[in-house]
């Protein structure tokens, strides 16, 4: 970071080292729990940002002209579609970094989205319980979000999904009405499950409310490549780049969003991690007695393509995702942006099994197909190098 050398600038950016993050002491659990308290926290952390960025030198990034993401259904129509049409165009792209001499080893590999997915089938084990999950998966949708515009012509910024807003009944949300302005429908309904029990998590999941193909809306027609790998009661593929063309398939189910994903598990995952292993494992569904968190809630209140562990990135509504569990990270970042901003803790590994070293932000992180390896310490802050965005 760049700061201005005044002596009044001295003076701010010591009472900004010496504030403290906002307690959850200071809401009641009615105001936690109707999203009193998250509007308020969101507000801080914004003023903070404000107020950060505000004390860095002559830079290009600014408050005032970083680009803004928006939640989905905050969008107008005509930004919601040019969304979803660049998105359907990423894939029909052919591949950009694969190379003509890797194809025989990717043969499911055959569009730019493809190689997202099969980075993330790569990378899964080393992105996951890892000190770079949170910044990973920052760069990881970021560069998903260029490719729109350079590839795709798209001219706007990448959405987010706030499932907190659909936690009841995820499946009636405006997102999924199926329209022409919608992320698409459910999958198509299939009668007569039962229970599945989810033996790494130890519970049961009750069936959802589809399970079969996306039959309406911009994602309809799109044919999956990749996967899926670990699908309880799926038909999943051999080896990680076998080529499996098949519909995108849905299966929300307001079990796991009810649980995990409420307002009341964002605003306490925040305002009660005060270290960031706790954040981290809270997060991710490490902690005691959460055995998903808010980003494992997500992918499975979607179900289908999006809960497979390895290859998600297959429907979109993964990066809408990964773009509220960023907006939950800046936010957690700025309310105490000295101490958090270029915070890290963990190794390379998922649970660090096998063991492996701690990381630093010296390190230099690779990313596959995406884009070439990044230093960690660029990937920490969302008004530095290559970025320079925020969330509305």
């Amino acid at each position: 970071m760049h700061f201005k050398t005044s002596v009044a600038a001295l003076a701010s950016i010591s009472a900004l080292a010496a504030a403290q993050a906002p307690s959850i002491d200071q809401w009641t659990q009615q105001e936690i729990n109707n999203g009193t308290a998250w509007t308020e926290v969101t507000q801080i952390a914004s003023e903070n940002q404000i107020y950060n960025v505000g004390t860095r030198g002559d830079v290009s990034c600014q408050y005032g002209n970083a680009k803004v993401r928006k939640e989905f259904r905050h969008m107008s129509n005509a930004d919601r579609k040019a969304f979803t049409d660049a998105a359907t165009c990423l894939m029909k792209t052919p591949p950009q970094h694969m190379r003509a001499d890797q194809a025989k080893n990717y043969p499911g590999v055959k569009s730019r989205h493809d190689e997202y997915v099969a980075t993330h089938i790569n990378m899964t084990m080393n992105i996951h319980a890892t000190a770079d999950f949170l910044a990973w998966h920052r760069n990881f949708i970021w560069h998903y979000e260029s490719d729109l515009k350079t590839l795709c012509g798209y001219e706007g910024t990448l959405p987010y999904w706030n499932w907190a807003l659909d936690a009841a009944a995820p499946q009636d949300s405006p997102l999924f009405n199926g329209d022409e302005y919608s992320m698409g429908s459910n999958g198509e309904y299939i009668s007569g499950r039962s229970d599945t029990y989810l033996y790494t998590q130890g519970i049961n999941m009750p069936p959802g409310t589809g399970g079969g193909c996306v039959n309406s809306g911009p994602f309809k027609s799109v044919q999956l490549h990749l996967g899926p790998l670990d699908l309880p009661n799926a038909e999943n593929v051999n080896s990680n780049y076998q080529y499996n063309p098949r519909c995108l398939k849905r299966d929300f189910n307001s079990f796991f969003s009810n649980s995990y994903n409420t307002i009341s598990n964002v605003t306490e995952l925040v305002l009660e991690s005060i270290y960031l292993e706790d954040f981290q494992d809270r997060m991710q569904g490490y902690a005691s007695g959460d055995p998903f968190g808010v980003h494992g809630g997500g992918h499975w209140t979607v179900g289908g393509d999006a809960s497979d562990f390895h290859s998600s990135p297959n429907d979109p509504l993964f990066f809408l995702h990964h773009g509220m569990i960023d907006y939950i990270w800046t936010t957690w970042q700025n309310l105490d942006i000295y101490r958090r901003q270029l915070i890290i803790k963990g190794t390379s590994t998922l649970g660090n099994s096998p063991p492996s070293a701690e990381m630093t932000l010296d390190d230099m992180i690779p990313f596959g197909f995406v884009t070439g390896d990044v230093e960690f310490r660029k990937l920490m802050d969302t008004f530095g190098d290559a970025y320079c965005y925020r969330y509305e």
